[in-house]
């Protein structure tokens, strides 16, 4: 029982240590690439381009071709999608569709396609049904699918803000799950959308104001969610984040250039769909580890929700159900304690 109970105490101690350096810097080990729209930086001589950046120093970047007003975008197998929308010095608006090939960056305009006058300000990918959407119409906000090949949208529900003044930007994980920030001037939250009744439900709070252009990414690779943060354009707060969606932590990558406001940001990470697990690899990054045994135990506690992979990679002893323990299997694993997890 002692061994145990310090086999235990050992973990808790790590997860302390691996929970404090995750809070305050990416793993640079894992870099994530990510691309996005420049609407406006603090000098105002960067805008109206496409740039590209690593996750692990956002403040270096590549510039790509330029174009028109930008605020909702996403990718999608090689190409970005989009609607510019803004007025030209004539009054007309322009709100047409594109698409950009990510290999050069040339942006192509769909013929007679667009929004037909409607505001989208978030786009995203979902890859549980094979579906572009778009976030529309700040002041009566709703999701709309999006036909690729024509840029029509078609409502798909009403978004019921429950109190909230509004919501900023879109992601979708692998699952299915739709995520917005709620707009507010002192603390957003991250927000589930439920695409069936358009109910809202709260994740976490960010501590951060959201009222300028904000834009979310998720990544495949890594299972996060990216968040392209502004404020004011000297607040120090200005930058790349990333929600992990195993811990609901918030993590600060770093100035996004010399404090760009990002629209239509995206990762170019390759999708591959699971299908299959590895036995403890709970978060199907590729290795068994502490975070593992972490998420196993976190899911035992009810403080984490496990997808079926990932439950059947936490379920050691293969009885159907994820106990203490497996965790406890996988906690020895990890550390060294034993040379097989069964």
């Amino acid at each position: 029982m002692k061994k145990l109970f310090a086999v235990i105490l050992t973990a808790a101690m790590l997860f302390t240590a691996f929970a404090a350096h995750a809070k305050t810097e990416a793993d640079r080990s894992d870099s994530v690439h990510l691309e996005g729209y420049v609407i406006g930086d603090f000098y105002g001589n960067e805008t109206s381009r496409w740039i590209g950046f690593d996750d692990s120093n956002p403040s270096e970047f590549e510039s790509y071709s330029f174009s028109l007003s930008t605020f909702g975008a996403a990718y999608h197998d090689g190409y970005v999608y989009g609607y510019i929308y803004g007025y030209d010095e004539g009054g007309v608006l322009h709100d047409e569709y594109y698409s950009i090939n990510v290999s050069n960056h040339i942006v192509n305009y769909v013929d007679g396609a667009s929004s037909d006058g409607e505001f989208v300000y978030g786009m995203a990918y979902n890859y549980a049904d094979d579906t572009m959407y778009a976030l529309c119409n700040e002041n009566a906000p709703y999701i709309a699918s999006v036909d690729l090949k024509t840029g029509v949208l078609t409502k798909k529900t009403d978004i019921n803000l429950g109190g909230l003044l509004g919501v900023q930007t879109l992601a979708i994980d692998g699952e299915g799950s739709f995520y917005l920030l709620s707009f507010s001037a002192v603390n957003s939250r991250l927000v589930k959308l439920d695409i069936e009744s358009g109910n809202l439900s709260n994740v976490l709070e960010t501590g951060m104001p959201c009222f300028y252009g904000q834009s979310m990414t998720w990544d495949s690779k890594t299972n996060r969610i990216y968040w392209a943060h502004v404020n004011e354009r000297t607040s120090s707060t200005n930058g790349l984040y990333y929600f992990d969606l195993s811990s609901n932590d918030i993590v600060y990558c770093g100035m996004i250039g010399n404090g760009m406001e990002i629209m239509g940001l995206y990762s170019t990470s390759k999708y591959e769909a699971p299908d299959s697990y590895m036995l403890g690899d709970v978060n199907n990054d590729g290795s068994v580890d502490m975070s593992d045994a972490l998420l196993a135990l976190r899911a035992t506690l009810g403080t984490a929700e496990l997808d079926e992979l990932a439950s059947q990679a936490a379920d050691i002893d293969g009885n159907g159900v994820v106990s203490m323990d497996d965790a406890l299997s996988i906690i020895r694993y990890a550390m060294g304690l034993s040379d097989t997890l069964r």
